[in-house]
């Protein structure tokens, strides 16, 4: 049973608050003179880590070779600390950084230096490449331009030029962040060089500030496993940190400069869908703009966006009652979504992007929208509003949401969240509040409290949940609160699981013994406890584990898992095999499973992982198998794939499960790539392929031809088969 409605006033809403209020109020107590002190210990150690840039007239040329006479007048950044393996020792290849600048950009040459020329992995051949920095030596450039401690752009290199620019935003990594700036590297005798363009029009910083920003370099030596920074950050600590970093100084001439770019896209194609003969064509246009308003704030306007370029989703085994998370991968969407995020990721988030132009699994296609984020002052601003065209299975939607952060003391933020979704069917709204305090470097407190108004129900319901976690290099520990009415259901956000109490904690201890068979050595425990809203048990689970992160970059791991599930009768059925219609019936279970798994480093040229899990499973048996691999025959060729098996026995049936995923990359050079994907899934006898051409020419320009297909044969029905080629031409104008 559910929590009756007329529980739902004002007395229960208010209890529900103090699982927050209390916590923060003993928290403010005591927070802003511990927080006081050690910031300033931390700035005291970092004062030393100054870098003067150096202003020029005439800017070198930016192809990789180092030996233009400007280099010469720059200071010479050369002294690196190992983060790991050794922490505080000097780093075993030595790296030279310079840093000048005119009045319309930054240029940074870097030469890293190695020993062994033919060991420096290389295996990344991409124009950009969000992931290049797990796979081969890297050299990163870190900005701090507001330099409040709270947030960063990431320029990262490899010894091809690959590159990858990223956001940091309150020690969150974010990767989506796609801006026009230029690398050219070289492999020479004695290791590899990097010349950096970047122009101070992609970059926001305060205008009339004090000419000082935030700075750090990191240089990652794969076949070593070593990671080295200019300014230590030590092990446990991200380098997301932003307060471990060192400072820039020096700039006297610069002013934020006008950011404007449009990126129309005009595009071509022809499909068939849902088991019609016929073939429709498609022509249709589109554009982006970009705008900073302010040395802060940015404008982005959107009209009938199109999204062909994008890579199908990964197909995913259910064996859960609940709802599957499948990740954004649409562009407009991901940029600055950092900002919007309110809520437990993958579990209970209000905002979600994937529910706008999407409608019973289908597609609805976007008239346009409009979205403006940034700083102002000390808080963090975030608006977003996108309007959907009718549809078949929707009418004319529109999607909007705020978001406001309060930054307060060097790491901590009070915030809010208000969405809404407005049509002639759907009224949803959801707002509240958020926080997120920092008791020192590594204790914080967080909590967020959810009330949602929908013109179908009389009442409010409401989510909120509180944590505290601490967490550092050898130990780990946290306890979290979730509570989530029976018909919380935000239409802009994402619920896993509704009607529950849910009770976390979890303890890790670890071992940092720096050998070659054990690097560093994990023990944990996790448990689980949740109730419905009466209080009576419906899932508990118990969780040990031990991990070794060997001195090569491999894990290998132990676990052991222990379950409760509850089924009640009121539930909806638990189908487990749609397909067959297999139902488990409604009973208590208690079931225990184990799993033992290998991860290779992901930085070889062949790299495999492989998971083998058996035990109970409710009233039953379940094994798995997972496996996944990858070559790269070289920076031209690269295959890769991953399977999962699982069988299942059960009183009420026996069937199993095979899960294929296949891709082929073909980078012909870093600006013409070639990818296949090809997917299989026996549950639901689905075969999808996705086949994708992408040229890049000109400013940051894209050329794309994407061919998918995708067969289905359900339950022996006859088979089922979409399929669609398009060509997407877009091209950056930029002031």
């Amino acid at each position: 049973m559910t929590l009756q409605k007329d529980a739902m006033n004002v007395r229960d809403t208010t209890l529900s608050l103090r699982h927050i209020q209390l916590p923060l109020m003993v928290f403010l107590a005591s927070y802003s003179s511990t927080a006081a002190v050690g910031a300033q210990t931390l700035a005291e150690k970092h004062e030393q880590y100054r870098y003067r840039i150096t202003y020029v007239d005439t800017p070198p040329t930016v192809d990789g070779d180092l030996s233009d006479p400007v280099w010469r007048e720059a200071q010479v950044l050369d002294r690196l600390i190992q983060k790991a393996p050794n922490y505080g020792q000097p780093a075993t290849e030595k790296t030279e950084v310079r840093i000048v600048y005119d009045s319309t950009a930054l240029y940074i040459g870097v030469y890293c230096y190695d020993s062994d020329p033919a060991g420096i992995v290389r295996n990344v051949l991409r124009f950009r490449d969000d992931s290049v920095w797990t796979k081969d030596d890297v050299v990163r450039i870190i900005l701090d331009t507001f330099h409040d401690h709270r947030r960063a752009y990431v320029f990262s290199i490899n010894a091809l030029g690959t590159k990858q620019d990223s956001q940091v935003d309150n020690e969150k990594w974010h990767s989506d962040w796609d801006e026009v700036w230029d690398v050219r590297t070289r492999l020479l005798e004695d290791g590899w060089s990097a010349e950096l363009h970047i122009p101070f029009r992609i970059l926001r910083f305060p205008s009339g500030g004090d000419g000082v920003w935030g700075f750090n370099v990191m240089r990652d030596i794969q076949r070593k496993n070593e990671g080295a920074y200019w300014a230590p950050v030590p092990p446990g600590i991200s380098f997301t940190r932003a307060a471990y970093h060192g400072h820039l100084e020096g700039f006297s001439t610069i002013e934020p400069e006008l950011n404007l770019q449009v990126i129309p896209y005009g595009l071509v194609g022809a499909s068939r869908s849902n088991g019609r003969s016929t073939i429709a064509s498609d022509l249709d246009a589109g554009a982006d703009l970009k705008l900073a308003l302010t040395s802060s704030l940015t404008l982005d306007l959107t009209y009938n966006p199109n999204f062909a370029q994008v890579e199908v989703d990964d197909q995913q085994i259910n064996l859960t009652r609940f709802r599957l998370f499948f990740p954004e991968r649409r562009g407009f969407f991901l940029e600055n979504s950092q900002l919007f995020n309110f809520g437990i990721p993958r579990q209970t988030q209000m905002f979600f992007s994937r529910r706008i132009g999407l409608s019973q699994g289908e597609a609805v296609p976007i008239l346009g929208g409009a979205r403006l984020s940034g700083k102002a002052g000390s808080f963090d601003l975030g608006l977003l509003t996108i309007q959907t065209e009718s549809h078949p299975t929707a009418p004319s939607t529109n999607f909007s949401a705020t978001r406001l952060r309060w930054n307060v003391w060097e790491r901590s933020y009070i915030g809010g969240i208000f969405t809404s979704v407005h049509s002639e069917t759907q009224g949803n709204r959801v707002f509240g509040p958020d926080a997120l305090f920092w008791l020192g470097k590594n204790f914080r407190l967080e909590g967020f409290l959810g009330v949602m108004e929908d013109r179908t129900l009389a009442e409010h319901p409401i989510s909120h949940s509180s944590a505290a976690v601490y967490n550092q290099d050898l130990w780990g520990v946290s306890l979290r609160t979730l509570y989530i009415d029976e018909e919380f259901d935000p239409a802009m956000g994402f619920i896993r699981r509704q009607d529950i109490q849910r009770y976390q904690g979890s303890l890790r201890r670890s071992v940092r013994l720096n050998r070659k068979w054990a690097r560093k050595l994990n023990f944990s425990g996790d448990l689980t406890y949740l109730t419905d809203q009466q209080g009576e048990l419906e899932t508990r689970q118990w969780v040990l584990e031990t991990s070794n992160e060997l001195d090569s970059g491999d894990r290998i791991f132990l676990q052991w898992e222990g379950n409760f599930e509850r089924l009640a009768i009121d539930d909806d059925p638990f189908e487990i095999n749609p397909r067959e219609g297999l139902v488990i019936p409604p009973g208590d279970y208690s079931f225990n499973r184990w799993r033992l798994g290998y991860e290779g480093f992901t930085a070889r040229a062949y790299r495999a992982a492989v998971g083998l899990e058996g035990g109970t499973f409710f009233s039953g048996r379940r094994t798995t198998f997972t496996t996944s691999g990858i070559w790269r025959a070289s920076p031209h060729l690269v295959l890769s794939g991953d399977y999962e098996l699982n069988d299942i026995t059960l009183p009420e049936g026996a069937f199993a499960s095979h899960l294929w995923r296949t891709r082929f990359s073909v980078p012909f050079t870093a600006r013409v790539i070639g990818d296949a994907f090809l997917q299989w899934d026996s549950l639901a006898r689905e075969l999808s392929t996705q086949l994708r051409f992408h040229l890049i020419y000109g400013r940051d320009s894209n050329f794309f031809v994407v061919f998918t297909d995708r067969r289905e044969n359900p339950g022996g029905e006859p088979l089922e088969r979409d399929w669609a080629i398009q060509a997407k031409l877009t091209y950056r104008l930029y002031w």
